[in-house]
Order: structure tokens, then C-alpha cells, then sequence
């Protein structure tokens, strides 16, 4: 075969020639390379040593040189080992360190072609064993973060764009860019959580990138792809930002003939200085190699979700439609695994700063569990919130969803709105807010929640009104609108037992009303990729609890499914025909019930959804949280 002949031949040559060619085989390898001190790595290969220094060339292209006598032992018999002192002189002049300080150079990316078939597949489900998992203690801050003052946007259509934070760099980026019909311009703003400057500014022309990550040395930024529109979120790029200069390394594209929406990257978190773990829309979450731009290992999670990385970077947490999974990065294993307590949609996912509690938010569901034995800690809605994917988990006992809303989790309380913040991500209890702000922006660092929101909160529960449900209180059971007579009966029967389970008396007269009703049929046309497009009959059951006119809390369901998983014999006509041809009555038996529910505003329907339901609210400008608490019975304010 010739790759045997061309084996052959190169073995032969190699004989031949020994005694005249220098060996550099192994000066061709990136490597992780340690200073003598054992405090400062990096990876690279070697490109040169002289007998003084070593030049090295690190994976995204830039050229760094150091004294060999500071180098550690091993680094130095490596060299040793490889002679590749060479005699040829480089005729431009420039030293192996060019990249460094505003003089860098500017080069294009490494474009590299992502191969799946080596990367090792890891299967998420629930696992016939108990949840027993370690929680290390979480690193704690050895400083104190500070805000940083932003300088003013370029102009009035630029958009800030991103926010990353690394807790060993001590560092945040935070990416704008200028979107014009004929150019588009990026800013990405390097700061010292230290000192609270910004220490480096850098511009670069041509499409939209979005900072995603930022790598433990300060420098290397993980950007997306950022363009508008579903799909246009999916290509990656390692840029190195030093002074006013960006070198553009490794560029990929994880999931390059997938689905268009299937394809966009919405989270990523450095690993170490070599590794790197992505999820895709598409519902994909791996671990890169950083040195080849290849993936490692996979876990297909399922469509939407978003995994969440443990405050000392050993755990990931998973979760998919029907299951909350743990994996261990160093083994590649699934080392917990669990059903959720309910099919969760689009969940995603967020580790306590202690990371001992895993958070999640699935629509307007929030689940809470315990890292330890995977126990259910809450299971709760919030209704009349417009939540996105967003969660942040700034204090153990908080949650901060859609980079505004604060819930309180222990008596569920929907407790704070913050105003202004962009972009937001929680570290080791600080909460890092970007504010573009107009004649100036704010990086506020910050803990949350404030001082004056847990004082209004302590206020509140002093308040006896403050809950108009919670266990033990009167529930009025009102099951007429479910027109079948067995469904109803089985309904009735169901949510009896939950309101029993809550300690709740049903009671004829009481103010609270849990109301189950059917909506339908109604014909709604449906289509599904690469299957057509399909007329159903949709009904829809609701549950809610009333209160003097006013849903608290609702939950509804539809019998037209979102996504179709054919069983052997089965077609896409007949799962539908049978789907339309009764309501979902299942949704009352696995409903789970509010543990509390808050008294609803006065005059909530004119005024915005957020403050109308909270206790207090801030404005986020360039100085301080402003913060004004809402009187009992009226939450909010109308801007």
C-alpha cells in the first residue's frame, strides 16, 4: 500500500541522513511550558534557543521569548534535548517578543476544519445509582473587585455587545460594536478588577464578534460570531488583545453543516490554559482542545439548553429536556444523573457561588437542587415575568434572571428589579453589571442583593399580607371549566391531593381560587423541519390561581407537541391525529403548585411587568445603585 512505501522511503532517507540533519521532530510539538518559579505557564512550541533564550510560539501565532535561566529544570534539558539552534538569521529584523505592547503585529486567523469522528461521546441519562458527588470548596477572591468607569460610546448607535470575566486574570472584557451599512467597528475594552481601569483598548473592522470568554492569562478573548439573526452566531475566534493591537488566532466553526439555528454557540468558559467547553443552540456541549481546535469529548444535552461550569472548573452541570446530569472534565464521565421533576424547556443552567446549589430557569419555571445528593431544594413559577435564558446566581440564597429580575428563594419572593445592566455575570459572589451608559458606561462590580434590598425584603415578611397563599391558606377548587366529565373528576381528584400535600383546606368561600379550564379545539396549522407543514385540532388546558379578579399564577399546556420522536410504524399524520383528538388533561397531574404566591399591585396592568411585581427597584447609572423601595400595596412605578 503506499502508505507503507512512502513509511518506507522516509525511514530509509532517514538513515541515510542522520549524521547530517539536525533533529527538530519534537521542537515541533506545543507543549505546556512552566517558569522556574512554577507560577507562570503557557503553552507553545519552541521555535529557537541560542544557548541565552528560548523563543516559543504559542498556539494563537504570537512569538514569546524568555531567558533560558528562567525557565524551569525540565523546560531546560527539553531544550537541551532538541538542539535547534540555527544559523540563519530572520532578514526582518523583529524579535521573537514583537507581539508584546502597542508595536504588536496584526495577523489574520488560523482557520482550522472541525473533525467529530475522534471526539469521544458521552451519553446523558439518568444513572441507576445514588447522587453522591464531592463539592470542593469553591476558590474565594484574593481581592477586592472594583467597578470600572467606561469610556463614552463612540456613538449613539454603537451597542455594547458582550461581557467576560476571568477570575485568575483579575480581568473583564467588555466588547461594543458600531454596526454602519458600509463598515462595521469593534471595541473591546480590557479592564483591572484590581484597580478599576481600563487598561487596554482595542478596535478592529469588518463583521460583528461578541466577547464569549476570556482565558486565566488576561489576554486571550473566546469572540463569537455576532451577526443578526439565528445562525449567524455560530463561527469562533481566539484574539489576543495587547495594547491597541489584536493578533486573531484559531478561528473554527464547531458545528459547521448543522441546522442554521443549530449551529450558534450562546455559551462557552475556559477550562484551564488548554482547554475550552462550548454548547451549541442545537444543544451540544463539548471540550476543545485549544491547540488544535479539535473537540475532545460531547454530550448531545438536547435542544436549547445551556450548561453551567462549578466555581473551581471541575464539574459541569447538564440538562436536557428530561434529565440534570454532573460531568466530571478530567474523567469525561457522567458521575450524577437524574430525571427532572417535569419536562424543563430551554433550561439553563447556574452553580451558587459556594457551589454547593446548581440553579436552573426553564421558561418561567425555577428549579433549585443541592450539588451534593442532587435533592430538590425548589420547584417554582413565576408568572407575569417575561423570562429569556439568562441566569446569574450572585448569592446563595438568590437567583437574578434576565440580568434583572432578583428572586428571593426561600420564601419565592420576587424581590428586586435592576434597571440598565446589558450584560451581567456573577463570580464568586460578586455581581459584574455592564452599563453602556451615554456620556459614560460603568462595569459595576457589585454584591447582590444590595443592602436596601435586603432590608426591604426583611421589612416585607414582617408584613402578614404580604403572601395571599401559602401553606395552610383557604383555597376555593373550581374544576367547571374542564368540560369532560372523567377528565374533570380525575382533575378535581389530582389537585385535591396537592393542595392537601401543602396543608391547603378547600373551601367554598375562600378569596384564593385554583382554577382548571380547556381551551379549544381550535385549528392551528404546524409545521416541523424537513417534515412539512400539518392542520391539528389544539386545545389548550390552564391552571391558575385567582385573587380578586387577578391571576397570581398560571400554568398552561397544548397537545400539539414541539418536537415529534417517531417510535418504529409510526408517522408523522398519525401522531398528530391522535394528539388532536382530546386536550392534554395529564398536565393537572404533574402540575406543581406555588409553595407562595405574592399580593398582586394596585393598578398592575399600567405599568411594566417587572416593577408591577417587585418589592423594590434600582437604577444602575455610572455611580452607585440607586435604589427606591415600593410601599406595601403598590409595587412599582410607571416610568
Amino acid at each position: 500500500m503506499s502508505i507503507i512505501s512512502k513509511t518506507s522511503r522516509c525511514f530509509l532517507v532517514s538513515v541515510c541522513l542522520s549524521f547530517l540533519i539536525i533533529s527538530a521532530v519534537r521542537a515541533d510539538e506545543y507543549r505546556t511550558w512552566t517558569d522556574a518559579t512554577g507560577k507562570h505557564k503557557v503553552r507553545a512550541k519552541l521555535e529557537s534557543a541560542d544557548g541565552e533564550r528560548a523563543i516559543l510560539v504559542r498556539e494563537d501565532g504570537q512569538k514569546v521569548k524568555i531567558p533560558l535561566e528562567k525557565l524551569s529544570k525540565a523546560d531546560q534539558d527539553y531544550i537541551a534535548k532538541q538542539n535547534v539552534d540555527s544559523p540563519f538569521e530572520k532578514v526582518d529584523g523583529k524579535s521573537g517578543d514583537a507581539a508584546d505592547g502597542d508595536d504588536a503585529a496584526t495577523s489574520g486567523p488560523r482557520t482550522v476544519k472541525v473533525n467529530w469522528t475522534k471526539s469521544q461521546a458521552v451519553l446523558l441519562a439518568p444513572i441507576d445509582a445514588p447522587w453522591n458527588v464531592s463539592v470542593p470548596t469553591a476558590p474565594a477572591l484574593d481581592y477586592h473587585p472594583r467597578s470600572v468607569a467606561l469610556p463614552p460610546k463612540s456613538d449613539f448607535f454603537e451597542g455594547l455587545t458582550g461581557l467576560a470575566v476571568s477570575r485568575v486574570a483579575k480581568s473583564a472584557v467588555v466588547g461594543y460594536c458600531l454596526d454602519r451599512m458600509d463598515v462595521k467597528t469593534l471595541r473591546l475594552l480590557v479592564c483591572d478588577l484590581q484597580s478599576g481601569r481600563v487598561v487596554s483598548t482595542a478596535t478592529s473592522q469588518g463583521e460583528n464578534m461578541a466577547p464569549l470568554a476570556m482565558h486565566d492569562d488576561g489576554h486571550q478573548i473566546l469572540m463569537c460570531r455576532n451577526e443578526f439573526g439565528h445562525g449567524t452566531h455560530n463561527r469562533l475566534e481566539i484574539w489576543t488583545v495587547k495594547g491597541k493591537k489584536i493578533n486573531r488566532g484559531l478561528s473554527w466553526t464547531p458545528h459547521d453543516g448543522d441546522w442554521g439555528p443549530d449551529q450558534d454557540i450562546p455559551w462557552a468558559e475556559f477550562i484551564d490554559a488548554d482547554r475550552l467547553a462550548t454548547a451549541s443552540s442545537g444543544g451540544k456541549m463539548a471540550i476543545w482542545d485549544l491547540s488544535t481546535g479539535q473537540p475532545i469529548c460531547h454530550i448531545e444535552m438536547g435542544i436549547g439548553g445551556k450548561p453551567a461550569i462549578s466555581p473551581d472548573r471541575k464539574l459541569i452541570a447538564i440538562a436536557s429536556k428530561n434529565c440534570l446530569a454532573l460531568f466530571d472534565i478530567e474523567s469525561h464521565e457522567i458521575v450524577a444523573a437524574q430525571d427532572t421533576p417535569q419536562p424543563l424547556g430551554n433550561p439553563s443552567l447556574a452553580f451558587s457561588p459556594s457551589g454547593r446549589k446548581i440553579g436552573c430557569i426553564a421558561g418561567d419555571r425555577v428549579l433549585v437542587w443541592e450539588t451534593s445528593t442532587g435533592k430538590l431544594e425548589k420547584n417554582f413559577a413565576l408568572p407575569g415575568l417575561w423570562l429569556d435564558s439568562e441566569i446569574a446566581f450572585p448569592d446563595e440564597g438568590y437567583l437574578l434572571l434576565s440580568k434583572q429580575y432578583l428572586i428571593e428563594l426561600s420564601n419565592q419572593v420576587k424581590l428586586w428589579h435592576y434597571h440598565g445592566a446589558e450584560q451581567v455575570r456573577s463570580l464568586n459572589g460578586t455581581t459584574f453589571l455592564a452599563c453602556p451608559g451615554g456620556n459614560v458606561g460603568m462595569l459595576l462590580a457589585s454584591h447582590i442583593p444590595h443592602p436596601q434590598a435586603v432590608a426591604t425584603l426583611k421589612k416585607a415578611l414582617e408584613q402578614p399580607d404580604l403572601f395571599v397563599f401559602h401553606k395552610g391558606t383557604h383555597v376555593k377548587l373550581d374544576c367547571s371549566g374542564i368540560p369532560d366529565p372523567t377528565a374533570k373528576a380525575k382533575a378535581e381528584e389530582s389537585l385535591t391531593k396537592k393542595l392537601k400535600d401543602l396543608g391547603c383546606p378547600i373551601d367554598a368561600s375562600a378569596e384564593v381560587q385554583l382554577v382548571a379550564t380547556v381551551e379549544g379545539p381550535k385549528p392551528r396549522e404546524v409545521s416541523y423541519i424537513h417534515s412539512g407543514t400539518y392542520q391539528v385540532q389544539e386545545y389548550i388546558t390552564f391552571l391558575k390561581f385567582i385573587y380578586q379578579g387577578q391571576t397570581l399564577w398560571e400554568s398552561h399546556c397544548t397537545n400539539v407537541p414541539s418536537f415529534l420522536s417517531l417510535k418504529s410504524g409510526e408517522n408523522v399524520e398519525g401522531v398528530l391525529r391522535e394528539a388532536s383528538s382530546h386536550p392534554p388533561y395529564g398536565m393537572y397531574a404533574r402540575a406543581v403548585l406555588p409553595e407562595f404566591l405574592q399580593k398582586p399591585s394596585q393598578n398592575a396592568e399600567q405599568r411594566g411587568a417587572g416593577d408591577s411585581q417587585m418589592l423594590g427597584s434600582s437604577d444602575l447609572n455610572e455611580q452607585r445603585l440607586r435604589s427606591r423601595p415600593i410601599p406595601p400595596g403598590f409595587h412599582g412605578r410607571r416610568r
